[in-house]
Protein backbone atom coordinates (compact mmCIF):
# COMPACT_ATOMS: atom_id res chain seq x y z
CA UNK A 1 0.00 0.00 0.00
CA UNK A 2 1.31 3.35 -1.05
CA UNK A 3 1.69 6.42 1.14
CA UNK A 4 -0.67 8.41 -0.36
CA UNK A 5 -3.97 5.44 0.11
CA UNK A 6 -2.21 5.36 3.77
CA UNK A 7 -2.69 9.28 3.91
CA UNK A 8 -6.22 9.09 2.81
CA UNK A 9 -7.13 6.27 4.73
CA UNK A 10 -5.60 7.93 8.22
CA UNK A 11 -7.76 11.62 6.97
CA UNK A 12 -10.92 9.05 6.64
CA UNK A 13 -10.99 7.35 9.75
CA UNK A 14 -9.74 10.83 11.80
CA UNK A 15 -13.00 12.51 10.52
CA UNK A 16 -14.71 9.16 11.26
CA UNK A 17 -13.39 9.70 15.39
CA UNK A 18 -14.26 13.41 14.87
CA UNK A 19 -17.72 11.96 14.08
CA UNK A 20 -17.92 9.89 17.06
CA UNK A 21 -16.63 12.84 19.02
CA UNK A 22 -19.41 15.51 18.68
CA UNK A 23 -21.94 12.14 18.99
CA UNK A 24 -20.28 11.89 22.70
CA UNK A 25 -20.59 15.55 22.91
CA UNK A 26 -24.41 15.20 22.07
CA UNK A 27 -24.85 12.74 24.57
CA UNK A 28 -23.17 14.56 27.37
CA UNK A 29 -25.70 17.52 26.25
CA UNK A 30 -28.57 15.04 26.77
CA UNK A 31 -29.65 15.89 23.06
CA UNK A 32 -31.39 12.17 22.46
CA UNK A 33 -32.67 12.78 18.66
CA UNK A 34 -29.22 14.74 18.25
CA UNK A 35 -27.47 11.31 19.92
CA UNK A 36 -29.05 8.70 17.85
CA UNK A 37 -28.62 10.94 14.36
CA UNK A 38 -24.89 11.35 15.21
CA UNK A 39 -24.07 7.50 16.31
CA UNK A 40 -25.67 6.53 13.34
CA UNK A 41 -23.89 9.02 11.08
CA UNK A 42 -20.72 7.94 12.78
CA UNK A 43 -21.24 4.01 13.06
CA UNK A 44 -22.28 3.97 9.12
CA UNK A 45 -19.58 5.96 8.16
CA UNK A 46 -16.10 4.04 10.32
CA UNK A 47 -18.14 0.72 9.15
CA UNK A 48 -18.49 1.21 5.11
CA UNK A 49 -14.75 2.83 5.90
CA UNK A 50 -13.55 -0.67 6.98
CA UNK A 51 -15.49 -2.93 4.83
CA UNK A 52 -13.93 -1.72 1.98
CA UNK A 53 -10.77 -1.95 2.78
CA UNK A 54 -10.89 -5.34 3.80
CA UNK A 55 -13.06 -6.20 0.40
CA UNK A 56 -10.03 -4.53 -1.14
CA UNK A 57 -7.60 -6.86 0.42
CA UNK A 58 -9.83 -9.86 -0.17
CA UNK A 59 -11.19 -9.86 -3.58
CA UNK A 60 -9.23 -6.56 -4.86
CA UNK A 61 -11.94 -6.14 -8.16
CA UNK A 62 -10.11 -2.84 -9.29
CA UNK A 63 -6.97 -3.39 -8.68
CA UNK A 64 -6.55 -0.92 -5.88
CA UNK A 65 -5.09 -0.24 -2.83
CA UNK A 66 -8.26 1.96 -1.26
CA UNK A 67 -11.49 2.24 -2.97
CA UNK A 68 -9.78 2.77 -5.92
CA UNK A 69 -8.37 6.03 -5.99
CA UNK A 70 -6.28 6.92 -8.71
CA UNK A 71 -6.41 11.10 -8.04
CA UNK A 72 -4.89 10.00 -4.57
CA UNK A 73 -2.71 13.18 -5.50
CA UNK A 74 -5.39 15.43 -5.81
CA UNK A 75 -7.53 14.34 -2.88
CA UNK A 76 -4.42 14.98 -0.65
CA UNK A 77 -4.15 18.52 -2.54
CA UNK A 78 -7.90 19.66 -1.76
CA UNK A 79 -7.53 18.91 1.54
CA UNK A 80 -4.06 20.95 1.41
CA UNK A 81 -5.96 23.97 -0.17
CA UNK A 82 -9.21 23.58 1.90
CA UNK A 83 -8.49 23.85 5.59
CA UNK A 84 -6.57 26.72 5.66
CA UNK A 85 -8.82 28.59 3.04
CA UNK A 86 -12.07 27.63 5.37
CA UNK A 87 -9.58 28.20 8.76
CA UNK A 88 -9.34 32.05 6.92
CA UNK A 89 -12.41 32.22 6.49
CA UNK A 90 -13.36 31.41 10.22
CA UNK A 91 -10.77 34.01 11.56
CA UNK A 92 -12.58 36.51 9.06
CA UNK A 93 -15.43 36.04 10.73
CA UNK A 94 -14.34 36.27 14.56
CA UNK A 95 -12.70 39.45 13.33
CA UNK A 96 -15.64 40.45 11.96
CA UNK A 97 -17.74 39.67 15.38
CA UNK A 98 -15.13 41.40 17.45
CA UNK A 99 -15.47 44.39 15.61
CA UNK A 100 -19.12 44.48 15.55
CA UNK A 101 -19.19 43.84 12.11
CA UNK A 102 -21.59 40.55 12.05
CA UNK A 103 -21.98 39.03 8.67
CA UNK A 104 -25.65 36.78 8.78
CA UNK A 105 -27.82 36.33 11.66
CA UNK A 106 -28.24 32.93 12.65
CA UNK A 107 -31.68 32.02 11.69
CA UNK A 108 -33.55 30.15 13.94
CA UNK A 109 -37.14 29.16 12.78
CA UNK A 110 -39.91 29.68 14.98
CA UNK A 111 -42.21 27.01 14.52
CA UNK A 112 -40.94 23.93 14.48
CA UNK A 113 -41.52 23.23 10.92
CA UNK A 114 -39.42 25.35 7.89
CA UNK A 115 -41.15 27.96 6.27
CA UNK A 116 -42.35 26.08 2.65
CA UNK A 117 -39.92 28.14 0.78
CA UNK A 118 -36.82 27.27 2.66
CA UNK A 119 -37.87 23.82 2.56
CA UNK A 120 -38.11 23.64 -1.24
CA UNK A 121 -34.12 25.87 -1.07
CA UNK A 122 -33.77 22.37 1.02
CA UNK A 123 -34.97 19.84 -1.42
CA UNK A 124 -33.50 21.21 -4.25
CA UNK A 125 -30.02 20.82 -2.53
CA UNK A 126 -30.62 16.87 -2.70
CA UNK A 127 -30.71 17.07 -6.57
CA UNK A 128 -26.99 17.24 -6.82
CA UNK A 129 -27.16 13.37 -6.27
CA UNK A 130 -28.36 13.24 -10.18
CA UNK A 131 -25.02 14.40 -10.42
CA UNK A 132 -23.56 11.31 -9.16
CA UNK A 133 -26.04 9.21 -11.77
CA UNK A 134 -24.65 11.36 -14.90
CA UNK A 135 -20.66 11.05 -13.42
CA UNK A 136 -21.47 7.29 -13.24
CA UNK A 137 -22.89 6.92 -16.47
CA UNK A 138 -22.46 9.66 -18.88
CA UNK A 139 -19.85 12.33 -18.04
CA UNK A 140 -17.53 10.02 -16.37
CA UNK A 141 -17.04 8.26 -20.16
CA UNK A 142 -16.47 12.17 -21.69
CA UNK A 143 -13.93 12.60 -18.68
CA UNK A 144 -12.47 8.66 -19.03
CA UNK A 145 -11.89 9.63 -23.29
CA UNK A 146 -10.50 13.10 -22.24
CA UNK A 147 -7.49 12.00 -19.73
CA UNK A 148 -6.93 8.99 -22.60
CA UNK A 149 -6.55 11.84 -25.55
CA UNK A 150 -3.95 14.29 -22.62
CA UNK A 151 -2.22 11.01 -21.41
CA UNK A 152 -0.34 10.86 -24.49
CA UNK A 153 1.40 14.44 -24.09
CA UNK A 154 2.05 13.47 -20.13
CA UNK A 155 5.23 12.92 -18.29
CA UNK A 156 5.05 8.49 -17.41
CA UNK A 157 4.64 10.01 -13.48
CA UNK A 158 0.62 11.49 -14.56
CA UNK A 159 0.14 8.06 -16.34
CA UNK A 160 0.08 6.05 -12.97
CA UNK A 161 -1.88 9.16 -11.16
CA UNK A 162 -4.79 8.51 -13.55
CA UNK A 163 -4.72 4.94 -14.21
CA UNK A 164 -7.44 4.34 -17.05
CA UNK A 165 -7.15 0.60 -16.81
CA UNK A 166 -9.07 -1.93 -18.82
CA UNK A 167 -12.66 -2.05 -17.27
CA UNK A 168 -14.66 0.61 -18.59
CA UNK A 169 -16.70 0.98 -15.28
CA UNK A 170 -13.43 1.32 -13.34
CA UNK A 171 -12.41 5.13 -14.16
CA UNK A 172 -16.08 6.46 -13.16
CA UNK A 173 -16.13 4.28 -10.04
CA UNK A 174 -12.47 5.65 -9.31
CA UNK A 175 -14.07 9.42 -10.32
CA UNK A 176 -17.48 9.04 -8.37
CA UNK A 177 -15.42 7.82 -5.05
CA UNK A 178 -12.83 10.94 -5.93
CA UNK A 179 -15.85 13.59 -5.94
CA UNK A 180 -18.16 12.35 -3.71
CA UNK A 181 -15.12 12.01 -1.04
CA UNK A 182 -14.12 15.68 -1.37
CA UNK A 183 -17.05 16.80 -0.88
CA UNK A 184 -18.12 15.03 2.16
CA UNK A 185 -14.51 16.29 3.47
CA UNK A 186 -15.54 20.05 2.85
CA UNK A 187 -19.28 19.80 3.67
CA UNK A 188 -18.19 17.72 7.40
CA UNK A 189 -14.83 20.22 7.96
CA UNK A 190 -17.92 23.29 7.74
CA UNK A 191 -20.63 21.27 10.30
CA UNK A 192 -17.96 20.50 12.53
CA UNK A 193 -17.51 24.22 12.96
CA UNK A 194 -20.88 25.17 12.69
CA UNK A 195 -21.59 22.51 15.74
CA UNK A 196 -18.28 22.97 17.92
CA UNK A 197 -17.62 26.84 16.89
CA UNK A 198 -21.22 28.24 15.92
CA UNK A 199 -20.05 32.00 16.75
CA UNK A 200 -17.44 31.96 14.22
CA UNK A 201 -19.33 29.61 11.81
CA UNK A 202 -18.52 31.70 8.32
CA UNK A 203 -21.44 29.95 6.46
CA UNK A 204 -24.65 31.06 8.49
CA UNK A 205 -26.63 31.84 5.78
CA UNK A 206 -26.66 28.12 5.18
CA UNK A 207 -28.72 27.80 8.63
CA UNK A 208 -31.82 29.35 6.93
CA UNK A 209 -32.37 25.66 5.64
CA UNK A 210 -31.58 24.13 9.23
CA UNK A 211 -34.97 23.11 10.91
CA UNK A 212 -34.65 23.95 14.73
CA UNK A 213 -33.61 20.55 15.99
CA UNK A 214 -30.32 20.94 13.56
CA UNK A 215 -29.32 24.21 14.12
CA UNK A 216 -27.14 23.04 17.48
CA UNK A 217 -25.32 20.14 18.36
CA UNK A 218 -27.34 17.92 15.68
CA UNK A 219 -25.66 16.97 12.24
CA UNK A 220 -26.67 18.69 9.28
CA UNK A 221 -29.12 16.98 6.59
CA UNK A 222 -26.29 17.14 3.89
CA UNK A 223 -24.09 15.75 6.25
CA UNK A 224 -26.02 12.57 6.27
CA UNK A 225 -27.31 12.33 2.64
CA UNK A 226 -23.50 12.64 1.69
CA UNK A 227 -22.45 10.04 4.79
CA UNK A 228 -25.25 8.03 2.93
CA UNK A 229 -24.17 8.17 -0.62
CA UNK A 230 -19.95 7.91 -0.09
CA UNK A 231 -20.92 4.45 2.36
CA UNK A 232 -23.08 2.73 -0.36
CA UNK A 233 -20.64 3.90 -3.18
CA UNK A 234 -17.83 2.79 -1.10
CA UNK A 235 -19.66 -1.18 0.25
CA UNK A 236 -21.63 -1.76 -3.27
CA UNK A 237 -19.33 0.13 -6.26
CA UNK A 238 -16.76 -2.55 -6.07
CA UNK A 239 -19.11 -5.29 -7.09
CA UNK A 240 -18.80 -4.39 -10.99
CA UNK A 241 -21.49 -4.22 -12.88
CA UNK A 242 -24.60 -4.11 -10.44
CA UNK A 243 -23.18 -2.05 -8.00
CA UNK A 244 -23.33 1.22 -9.63
CA UNK A 245 -26.94 0.54 -10.65
CA UNK A 246 -28.26 0.15 -7.31
CA UNK A 247 -26.44 2.55 -6.09
CA UNK A 248 -27.49 5.16 -8.72
CA UNK A 249 -31.35 3.33 -8.39
CA UNK A 250 -31.13 3.78 -4.49
CA UNK A 251 -30.09 7.74 -4.54
CA UNK A 252 -32.74 8.59 -7.16
CA UNK A 253 -36.15 7.16 -5.36
CA UNK A 254 -34.82 8.11 -2.14
CA UNK A 255 -34.11 11.86 -3.37
CA UNK A 256 -37.26 11.46 -5.32
CA UNK A 257 -39.67 9.57 -2.76
CA UNK A 258 -38.42 12.19 0.79
CA UNK A 259 -38.76 15.36 -1.47
CA UNK A 260 -42.09 14.54 -2.44
CA UNK A 261 -43.33 13.03 0.28
CA UNK A 262 -42.35 15.88 2.25
CA UNK A 263 -43.53 18.50 -0.09
CA UNK A 264 -46.82 17.44 -1.35
CA UNK A 265 -47.21 16.83 2.68
CA UNK A 266 -46.93 19.78 3.59
CA UNK A 267 -49.10 21.86 0.28
CA UNK A 268 -52.31 18.94 0.25
CA UNK A 269 -51.94 17.01 3.78
CA UNK A 270 -54.68 16.80 5.94
CA UNK A 271 -54.54 13.31 7.61
CA UNK A 272 -51.89 12.95 10.04
CA UNK A 273 -49.52 9.98 10.98
CA UNK A 274 -49.88 10.05 14.58
CA UNK A 275 -48.90 13.15 16.06
CA UNK A 276 -45.95 13.79 14.02
CA UNK A 277 -45.88 16.60 11.12
CA UNK A 278 -45.98 14.06 8.23
CA UNK A 279 -49.43 13.30 6.16
CA UNK A 280 -50.58 9.95 4.81
CA UNK A 281 -50.77 11.74 1.29
CA UNK A 282 -46.99 12.72 1.83
CA UNK A 283 -46.70 9.37 2.19
CA UNK A 284 -48.78 7.49 0.03
CA UNK A 285 -47.17 10.19 -2.78
CA UNK A 286 -43.52 9.45 -1.69
CA UNK A 287 -44.08 5.36 -2.76
CA UNK A 288 -45.75 6.06 -6.17
CA UNK A 289 -42.97 8.96 -6.84
CA UNK A 290 -40.20 6.96 -5.54
CA UNK A 291 -41.46 3.44 -7.30
CA UNK A 292 -42.06 5.52 -10.69
CA UNK A 293 -38.36 6.67 -10.37
CA UNK A 294 -37.20 3.68 -9.70
CA UNK A 295 -38.65 2.16 -13.00
CA UNK A 296 -37.15 5.84 -15.23
CA UNK A 297 -33.37 5.01 -13.97
CA UNK A 298 -33.66 1.11 -14.96
CA UNK A 299 -35.08 1.64 -18.04
CA UNK A 300 -32.48 4.58 -18.74
CA UNK A 301 -29.56 2.18 -17.80
CA UNK A 302 -31.27 -0.63 -19.50
CA UNK A 303 -28.18 -0.24 -22.08
CA UNK A 304 -25.63 -1.27 -19.19
CA UNK A 305 -27.69 -3.60 -17.10
CA UNK A 306 -30.71 -5.71 -18.26
CA UNK A 307 -33.21 -6.67 -15.19
CA UNK A 308 -34.58 -10.19 -15.52
CA UNK A 309 -37.26 -12.06 -14.02
CA UNK A 310 -39.38 -9.03 -14.03
CA UNK A 311 -36.83 -7.10 -12.20
CA UNK A 312 -37.93 -3.82 -13.60
CA UNK A 313 -41.24 -3.65 -11.34
CA UNK A 314 -39.81 -5.89 -8.68
CA UNK A 315 -36.86 -4.09 -7.30
CA UNK A 316 -38.16 -0.16 -7.64
CA UNK A 317 -41.49 -1.90 -5.75
CA UNK A 318 -39.80 -3.48 -2.79
CA UNK A 319 -37.62 0.25 -2.50
CA UNK A 320 -40.77 2.13 -2.66
CA UNK A 321 -42.50 -0.37 -0.03
CA UNK A 322 -39.04 0.31 2.42
CA UNK A 323 -39.29 3.56 1.53
CA UNK A 324 -43.09 3.83 2.87
CA UNK A 325 -41.93 2.18 5.82
CA UNK A 326 -39.33 4.21 7.05
CA UNK A 327 -41.30 7.42 6.29
CA UNK A 328 -44.29 5.90 8.45
CA UNK A 329 -41.69 5.27 11.20
CA UNK A 330 -40.25 8.34 11.79
CA UNK A 331 -37.18 7.81 12.93
CA UNK A 332 -35.06 9.66 14.72
CA UNK A 333 -32.03 9.21 12.14
CA UNK A 334 -32.47 11.34 9.50
CA UNK A 335 -34.12 10.34 6.27
CA UNK A 336 -31.56 11.19 4.13
CA UNK A 337 -28.81 8.55 5.56
CA UNK A 338 -31.89 5.62 6.94
CA UNK A 339 -33.72 6.26 2.72
CA UNK A 340 -30.08 5.25 1.41
CA UNK A 341 -28.60 2.62 3.47
CA UNK A 342 -31.20 0.90 3.94
CA UNK A 343 -32.70 0.75 0.25
CA UNK A 344 -29.20 0.15 -1.26
CA UNK A 345 -28.63 -2.78 0.72
CA UNK A 346 -31.95 -4.80 0.33
CA UNK A 347 -31.73 -3.79 -3.50
CA UNK A 348 -28.87 -4.96 -3.75
CA UNK A 349 -28.84 -8.22 -2.55
CA UNK A 350 -32.59 -8.68 -4.23
CA UNK A 351 -31.15 -7.67 -7.65
CA UNK A 352 -28.61 -10.61 -7.64
CA UNK A 353 -31.53 -12.51 -8.09
CA UNK A 354 -33.50 -10.57 -10.42
CA UNK A 355 -30.37 -9.36 -12.71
Amino acid sequence: MNITSVIIICLLYFYGLFLLYVTYLTKKKGDKGAFINNAANSIVFIISITINLILINIINPLSAYFVAFPFDFLMLGFVIVYIPIFYILVIKEKRNINKGKSSVEEFTPRTKDLPLKYDIYRKLTHLIVLGIIFFYFTLGFLIQNFFIYILDFLPSFFIGMFDIGDDIMVFTQNLVVFLVGVSLIGLLTADFTRILKPTYYPLKAVNQILKKKELHMRLGPHISMSIGCFSIILLYGLFQPIGPLIICTSMAMAVFGDTSSNLIGRVIGRKKIRDTSKTYEGLIAGIIVAFVFGVIVLILLHNFYLPRNLGLIFIPLIGAIIIGLIDYLDLEIDDNLSYTCVLSMLLFFSAILLF
